[in-house]
Order: structure tokens, then sequence, then C-alpha cells
């Protein structure tokens, strides 16, 4: 037996889902597409064509809060920045493994307020770093030292803290300190 119900009605709604309007016609696609070489081949590209190589953009006005200087200049965001080097106890580094991820957190060292919070996937140790106010958690937050700061191998990927994951730390650390170096030591619990 043949579901003959569900022809009929699909006779009967079908015209009813016709287009009021028509549709706009498309370009051909070998308008868009760049001409073949004297050899009959077209670029696999644009970049593969003649075209000429666009200007380089001029320094934008007005850029929005937090965009990267325009021209090497440093940015208020990235004034104070601290460098250094993240590494590990050696009684730790076999419980290291592919997937951890690494959080880089910089409190203020009076208020204790989470200033700035880097994610690193797949680091290799020794692991040089920079933490500035372009890792603001609050757009606007005042990246201004001492700092405490927390380097922490996530066994799980997660930003919040939990037990087994690797700690160290660097406790009162200036605004625009370089060469700061934090020991992965400490096994959470």
């Amino acid at each position: 037996m043949r579901p003959t119900w569900i022809v009929a009605a699909l006779l009967v709604a079908l015209p009813g889902c016709e287009r009021s309007e028509r549709p706009v016609p498309l370009a051909p696609l070998e308008a868009a597409t760049p001409a073949p070489s004297a050899n009959g081949i077209r670029p696999l590209t644009s970049r593969d064509g003649a075209a000429p190589e666009p200007a380089p953009l001029a320094p934008a006005q007005g850029l929005p809060p937090g965009h990267p200087p325009v021209g090497g200049a440093p940015s208020a965001s990235t004034a104070g920045a601290v460098t250094g080097t993240i590494g590990v106890a050696p009684s730790l580094v076999g419980r290291l493994g592919a997937s951890d991820v690494l959080f880089l957190v910089a409190r203020s060292a009076s208020t204790r307020q989470v200033l700035a919070v880097r994610k690193e996937q797949a680091a290799r140790f020794p692991f040089a770093f920079e933490i500035s106010g372009m890792d603001a958690m609050v757009e606007g937050t005042a990246f201004e030292g001492p700092f405490d700061i927390t380097a922490r191998i996530s066994k799980s990927g997660d930003a919040i803290p939990a037990k087994g994951d690797i700690e160290g730390f660097a406790r009162g650390v200036a605004s625009g300190a370089k060469g700061v170096s934090i020991t992965l030591d400490s096994v959470r619990q």
C-alpha cells in the first residue's frame, strides 16, 4: 500500500510555496577568476595572478581601546610588562603531559585582585613568558605592580585551580620587571 495521501498533500501544499520575488542573478564565475595565462592554465590563487600588491595601510586614527600600537610604539597596555622564564622542578617533570595547559596569573600584591591572565597550550619548558595589560581580564584594568604572579599547569585545561595542578609563584614583582624566574615546584592538594 502506497501512502497516496502524502503525495496528494504535497501536490496541494507545493503551489503555495512559490516565491513572490524573483531571485537575483549572480555574476558568472568566470568574471571573478583571473584569466588563463599563455599556456592556458589559470592561477591557483589571486596571488598567482598579475594583480598589483595592495598599498600598505596608513596608521588608523582613533584606534579602539586595547588595540595594539601602530608603528611599534609601546602602548599604555604593554607598558609595565613583566617578562621571565618558567621552569619545572626536576622531581615534577614526570608529571607533565602533552595536553597540559599553562596558566599565568598576575594579581595585585596588595589587593589580590586578578589583573591579567595568559593561557598557553603545549608549553615547552623552560618557557619564556610576558604578561602585561594586554592580558587584562577586564578592559581598562590598570596593570600596576607590585604583582604576585602564579604559574600553574592545569591537568584538566580548566582555568579554575584543581587538585593535582602543578604551581609556582613569584611574589612582589615590580611593574616592568625583566628576567623573573618562576619554578613549578608544588602540587596543589
